[in-house]
């Protein structure tokens, strides 16, 4: 009985010691975890791939699988173990939820398929709303896309959680450039700035940004350091010429002049003769602003000889002679050269000129409007915001002299050129443009109202029908951030010349803009 049972217990024992000590080895995920730590991972993903046929919904296994597949650079595998777990949806210690939608939307980036990438990181926000990972990607992939309104509020949220790195600073603060919040964008190049001293297209944004804001003098501090340092040749010809302006602009002739010379100098040397081009034009006007006539005619008459399509230099040099030899210039006849400085410094350089060269703008357009326009994120003040932010609200917010700057662009995107500020009744409303079609040459009156509480009635039509007519214009279009009274809409019937924007084209228009 003895013997019996003693064999009884030997028999269990050994069983329960194959079960605990050697069946585990003999076990595939016994092996993949050793051929792991041996560091031979494609010997380990067969391993695991047994396992898997066995127990198909094992999120643990589907998890590693995924790992080893990124390790091993087989990315398309490693996005169908990563989504089966998001499937099977459960999690562990190991397998954290968080973890593998980072690690999906990071094979989506390296497969290129952003728009995935995006709604995974739309996703994460949803249950992580301060992830700064996540916040940083979708507002660089909409800044990309020029969804600057999109944009904005995640690099607001952004910044508030990290406002040391300098990539963050600089996106925010181009971000911030191309919706006219210019203070913002100022403050964020100048932290970007301080944290990476030697960055050039830091120091030319915030010059870019102080100049905007009409605070020149920062402006020349800021440019005058790329201009004693720069080595590439474009960069430093950007940076003088901006700099000679800056000079111009603090009423420091003598000194802009003497840059334009020199940059007139290089050209010649370089042999770069649209450099040198504009050169001899930006020294024409440098010269008149200082009221060096004869130079400037010299400076014109030059360009006008190497080139007499070259802008408007035919009128610049015939103006200009008139108005040289005659003692009394008629105004009533045409306007005076003297009246385009200001148009010739304003247009210096192109608006969109720091974002084309910042390096931002995405290269492929992606459809991330579907995304994002039913998407709300629910922030840590329990507040739950819509990302397809109303744009009419912050355009009618606008201060006086951005809301021209604004109202200006649109006025181009709609496929016109302004050629005139108008005085306007009452600033506070809006802004009147004389514009030109360049379709037919003709001119267009324009007057936009940004009115947010009042309907536009029949009698102000009216009132820009007849100042159509006074004009002697033969188009005229009014755009209305409000819409229009029944009234209003019967007597637009009757006036065949004005042709109204609504709120909703408006908002269309805007997107990009602010």
């Amino acid at each position: 009985m003895i013997t019996y049972i003693l064999v009884s217990l030997f028999i269990i024992s050994a069983f329960l010691y194959y079960l605990v000590y050697i069946r585990p080895k003999f076990s595939p995920l016994y092996k993949a975890q050793q051929l792991v730590e041996q560091n031979q991972l494609l010997d380990a993903i067969l391993e695991y791939k047994k396992a898997i046929d066995e127990y198909p919904d094992d999120f643990v296994v589907h998890y590693r699988l995924a790992d080893l597949y990124l390790a091993v650079g087989e990315i398309d595998q490693a996005v169908i173990h990563f989504e089966k777990v998001l499937e099977i949806g459960k999690f562990n210690y190991e397998v954290d939820q968080l973890s593998v939608q980072k690690k999906l939307a990071k094979s989506y980036y390296m497969r290129d398929e952003i728009e995935k990438a995006f709604q995974t990181y739309m996703d994460i926000l949803k249950n992580y709303p301060a992830d700064i990972e996540s916040l940083y990607h979708i507002a660089f992939i909409c800044l990309g896309q020029e969804e600057f309104d999109i944009a904005q509020r995640y690099f607001d949220r952004l910044v508030k959680l990290k406002n040391d790195n300098y990539e963050i600073l600089f996106g925010a603060g181009i971000c911030y450039y191309q919706n006219m919040r210019i203070q913002d964008a100022i403050d964020n190049f100048k932290l970007a700035v301080q944290i990476k001293p030697q960055s050039e297209i830091a120091q030319i944004a915030a010059a870019f940004a102080c100049n905007r804001k009409r605070d020149y003098r920062q402006a020349l501090g800021y440019i005058s350091k790329i201009a004693d340092t720069a080595q590439d040749p474009d960069v430093l010809y950007l940076a003088k010429r901006f700099q000679a302006f800056m000079l111009m602009r603090l009423k420091k002739h003598d000194e802009g002049i003497k840059l334009f010379q020199d940059l007139l100098d290089i050209a010649r040397k370089n042999a770069n003769d649209d450099a040198e081009l504009l050169a001899l034009y930006d020294l024409g006007y440098a010269y008149l602003k200082n009221e060096q006539t004869s130079l400037a005619y010299e400076a014109w008459n030059e360009l006008y000889r190497r080139d007499r399509n070259y802008k408007n230099i035919q009128y610049l040099v015939t103006q200009l002679r008139r108005e040289m030899e005659v003692d009394k210039f008629s105004k009533e006849e045409s306007i005076s050269v003297t009246e385009t400085i200001t148009t010739w410094m304003d247009d210096a350089f192109p608006q969109n000129l720091l974002w084309e060269m910042c390096g931002l703008k995405s290269t492929k357009k992606y459809n991330l409007k579907d995304i994002v326009v039913t998407t709300k994120i629910s922030y840590d003040d329990g507040k739950t915001v819509s990302v397809s932010d109303d744009v009419m609200d912050r355009y009618v917010a606008l201060d006086t002299e951005n809301f021209r700057i604004i109202s200006n662009r649109l006025v181009s995107k709609m496929g016109f050129k302004v050629d005139q500020i108008l005085q306007t009744y009452r600033e506070a409303d809006g802004v009147d443009f004389l514009a030109i079609n360049p379709e037919t040459k003709d001119k267009v009156l324009v007057w936009v109202r940004r009115w947010d509480k009042t309907n536009v009635g029949e009698i102000t039509l009216r009132n820009f029908a007849q100042a159509i007519n006074d004009m002697k214009v033969q188009q005229g279009i009014f755009i209305t951030t409000a819409n229009l009274t029944q009234a209003a809409k019967e007597s637009l019937k009757k006036l065949p010349k004005v042709t109204v924007i609504y709120p909703e084209e408006i908002t269309k228009l805007l997107r990009g803009l602010i």
